[in-house]
């Protein structure tokens, strides 16, 4: 600890020079011109934190994210320590964002702002609408009364701050639903509204499924196993699914699109959106499977989302709860949300670092992924006040130090390692209920315990494959093909069934195909019968290699480490442990630490130890070094002398 903290001194004299000298070189630090979305590095707060404003500021961190909100938390406290904007239809108090920014740049005068714009009732909008958009956002997405009263209120709002702060503002956030992150906590209930909004939708579409509507007890049974809809007889659940989470980004994009004829086109609009690694049992009803169609957008520059959160742990490897390498796909930022408390913290999460080294590993790990993947982000100060999450100097210290080695990769979409490839499948999902334990598997699993293998991967959407390049793709790991319709199955044969590669299967893949369910088809893929017990291997025709189980427990990070190396990937780690990684740059995180060799695809003139500052190896394609625990550590990899 005493060593990280006399970093403190040294560090924060250079943070603010290093960030101009980087930022002026960005554009010319490997980044591609067709790249037009910039990359953020910031600091956020519920709170007003003007000493950690001023402190970031000073670190090379001078963009702060606030929230110009009218609404409360999920713990009843306010989101913002200013009052209330927006007052009533065409009422507003424009003294309280005034006293919000120039409170801001009184502690930070050169500071830059991404503004968050609250699109969420506020308490005199429930009343008036009937309806609370925070938490029941699709039955407010429903209604055109709240759309169109909320839109004035978002193009008013816009044209007041670019009027009076616009030399300031660089990029505005568009927030509403549950937690400002449009998702839904509503599991899929009925309402007046929401149902008429249903039926119009069955309408557009020539469904006839008379006047009945899925209620929250039919829509948690279905006819295989409890967990598999049929669709043949339980379409209406499939489709409902659907108009749920279509809805919401329906919404969305109308935001979108009058916001960007709002503001001037060199400044990005983000939302929280996206979420597909997310919480079990929610996957489905949180509302963000239309993410597609979202990130399809031309009016939204960049999509956040906090880290995955059964993956914060020492030795997790974290990850976004987007599908990341989609939004890429789109030529759309990610933004990743760091918002993990130190071990003092008592309110959020608590107890998920548990001691300052953890503080400092977990940080950096945070950092790591983003910078591997070209991701923007922010450290989110969330409660602020006496319980801030970066009071102590020597993690400001590393902060800094984190900061100014992710713009030295400027603002190039990288290319991570992909000879494993995770790959999501939305469309498979309206097919499943929710609230079955087995539906744990199409999520966040696979990506936890691939995190743990000692191989990095990336992740992509099945749709994605049309024009992707997996061709030095060793390993395809598909937990979610539920639903193999004519369409997916020609698209998973050209692209994924062979090449000599291993296919992951999990639980019933290509049991639907979309018109009715036989397990027979699981074979297909599988190799094997439905349900054949253990972790079956199958040479398959066509040369590649089928691997499944129904049970998704089985496949341990042992296992699946087993699996990767078996396929004749390259072996990145001697030891289990998180690797991010790609063409320039290595990130590796572990628990235990001890001594780990990473062995990288190809010879480098130098390899560098980015916090210490330290060549460990020159003309090598490999290095070896020795980890405390717990440990994060960043290699720069140069081609050149």
């Amino acid at each position: 600890m005493q060593t990280i903290k006399r970093e403190v001194t040294a560090l924060l004299a250079v943070a603010a020079a290093a960030y101009g000298m980087a930022a002026a070189g960005a554009a010319t630090a490997g980044a591609k011109a067709s790249d037009a979305r910039p990359q953020y590095i910031g600091y956020r707060s519920f709170r007003q934190q003007f000493e950690r404003t001023k402190d970031f500021a000073d670190m090379g961190i001078p963009l702060r994210i606030f929230f110009a909100a009218n609404t409360i938390n999920a713990y009843g406290m306010p989101y913002c320590d200013y009052p209330l904007i927006w007052k009533g239809i065409k009422q507003y108090d424009w003294a309280a964002l005034d006293a919000q920014v120039e409170d801001f740049l009184k502690a930070s005068p050169n500071a830059e702002f991404i503004c968050m714009i609250d699109l969420n009732t506020p308490y005199w909008a429930i009343r008036r609408f009937s309806i609370d958009s925070f938490t029941e956002i699709s039955h407010a997405a429903s209604n055109p009364g709240w759309i169109k009263a909320t839109k004035e209120w978002m193009l008013d709002f816009i044209a007041y701050a670019e009027k009076k702060w616009g030399a300031h503002i660089r990029a505005y956030v568009l927030s509403g639903g549950c937690t400002s992150e449009w998702y839904e906590w509503d599991k899929g209930r009925t309402g007046n509204v929401k149902n008429a909004a249903w039926a119009r939708w069955c309408k557009e579409r020539n469904l006839h499924y008379g006047p009945t509507v899925p209620n929250l007890a039919t829509l948690r049974t279905a006819a295989f196993e409890n967990l598999v809809y049929d669709p043949a007889k339980e379409r209406q659940k499939i489709d409902y699914w659907r108009f749920h989470n279509s809805v919401i980004a329906d919404a969305i994009l109308s935001f979108a699109s009058a916001a960007r004829k709002a503001i001037p086109a060199r400044k990005n609009i983000g939302v929280f959106y996206g979420y597909y690694y997310t919480s079990a049992k929610g996957q489905v009803s949180f509302g963000h499977l239309d993410y597609e169609r979202v990130y399809a957008s031309p009016d939204i520059d960049f999509f956040i989302a906090p880290a995955n959160y059964s993956g914060r742990r020492m030795g997790g490897g974290t990850g976004s709860q987007l599908v990341h390498s989609t939004a890429r796909h789109y030529g759309k930022r990610l933004m990743h949300e760091i918002d993990v408390g130190p071990h003092t913290q008592k309110f959020w999460q608590p107890g998920t670092w548990k001691t300052f080294e953890e503080d400092v590993a977990g940080n950096t790990r945070e950092a790591a992924f983003a910078t591997a993947n070209g991701c923007s982000y922010y450290w989110f100060d969330m409660w602020g006040g006496k319980n801030g999450f970066y009071d102590d100097p020597a993690l400001r210290a590393r902060i800094a130090k984190l900061a100014e080695i992710t713009r030295r990769y400027g603002n190039a979409f990288p290319h991570p390692a992909d000879e494993v490839l995770l790959v999501a499948d939305p469309e498979s999902l309206y097919h499943v209920n929710e609230k079955d334990p087995k539906e744990r598997a199409f999520g966040e699993y696979f990506r936890n315990a691939l995190s743990k293998t000692g191989f990095p991967f990336d992740v992509c959407t099945l749709s994605d494959l049309k024009t992707r390049d997996i061709s030095k793709t060793r390993v395809v790991v598909y937990p979610a093909a539920i639903n193999v319709t004519p369409e997916k199955k020609e698209l998973i044969e050209k692209k994924i069934l062979g090449g000599g590669r291993t296919v992951v299967w999990c639980y019933a893949p290509g049991i639907s195909d979309g018109q009715s369910l036989d397990v027979r088809r699981v074979k297909d893929y599988a190799g094997v019968p439905y349900a054949t017990p253990g972790v079956s291997t199958t040479k398959m025709d066509g040369g590649w290699t089928s691997v499944y189980a129904r049970d998704y427990k089985l496949y341990t990070p042992a296992k699946l480490r087993e699996i990767i190396a078996a396929s004749g990937a390259h072996v990145w780690a001697s030891k289990p442990c998180v690797v991010f990684a790609n063409e320039r740059f290595v990130a590796v995180h572990t628990k235990d630490g001890g001594e780990i060799k990473v062995s990288l695809p190809r010879r480098y003139a130098r390899i560098t130890d980015l916090l210490a500052d330290k060549v460990v190896a020159e003309n090598a394609d490999s290095f070896t070094c020795t980890f405390s625990s717990p440990d994060t550590r960043l290699f720069d990899l140069s081609e050149n002398d």
